[in-house]
């Protein structure tokens, strides 16, 4: 039996009515962390560096510059490596806290006038020491999902916190600790807060379709001594 056109056309347009929508509603989770006062300046060492000859300022590191929200687990998804610039210059590191995917290269580009020696501290196999003169850049690069701190030997203050992810759903903290995280699906997620080399708070969440307003407060117990990589 031979089919009019017409016919079928009409019946594929209500198959098409009848069937549900496979597309996740996306939306935008937004809100603000609360620190305890301990944790709210940041690194805190300010004056000056001796060095040979002459002294070298460290800037005043911004308020809540290292602070970051991380999102995983509401749908599985990828975040594409690509190179991501710290700039090192008064003694401090902008900006101090890297959110990468894996296989990522992070590039340290030191415009102090003295010399850092960047490393992870007992993962030579991540990252090994290694000089980094004035004006020049070391790029690094971080395969494997995880938290690494990286340190400088001769300056303890000077601390770049890399977490390798493979969620794309991230965001600094501002002055006022407000943040937005876009596009985020519906459903359960796990977000977590990111502060002075540490996780410093852990929440399950529900992402509605219209997405989610938070107030996050940090127990002052999470103020701790960080582990040490």
């Amino acid at each position: 039996m031979t089919r009019h056109p017409l016919f079928s056309t009409l019946l594929l347009t209500s198959l098409v009515a009848l069937t549900p929508s496979l597309a996740v509603a996306v939306g935008p989770v937004r809100g603000t962390v609360v620190l305890p006062d301990d944790l709210k300046s940041g690194r805190r060492f300010l004056g000056h560096w001796r060095v040979e000859n002459t002294t070298v300022p460290i800037q005043p590191a911004p308020p809540r510059g290292d602070t970051v929200v991380v999102l995983v687990g509401p749908k599985p998804q990828v975040l594409a490596p690509k190179n991501t610039p710290v700039e090192i210059s008064g003694m401090q590191a902008n900006p101090a806290t890297v959110v990468v995917g894996e296989g990522a290269v992070v590039e340290f580009r030191n415009s102090d006038k003295v010399s850092h020696d960047f490393s992870v501290p007992g993962r030579p196999d991540v990252m090994p020491a290694e000089r980094l003169g004035p004006g020049t850049v070391r790029k690094q690069r971080f395969g494997i999902s995880g938290e690494y701190v990286v340190r400088c030997t001769e300056y303890p203050h000077l601390v770049v916190s890399v977490i390798v992810t493979s969620s794309p759903f991230f965001a600094a903290v501002d002055e006022k600790g407000g943040f937005k995280l876009l596009d985020v699906p519906e459903g359960p997620a796990t977000l977590k807060v990111w502060t002075n080399g540490r996780w410093v708070h852990e929440q399950a969440i529900e992402v509605a379709p219209k997405g989610l307003d938070l107030t996050i407060k940090v127990s002052s117990t999470a103020n701790k001594e960080p582990t040490e990589q």
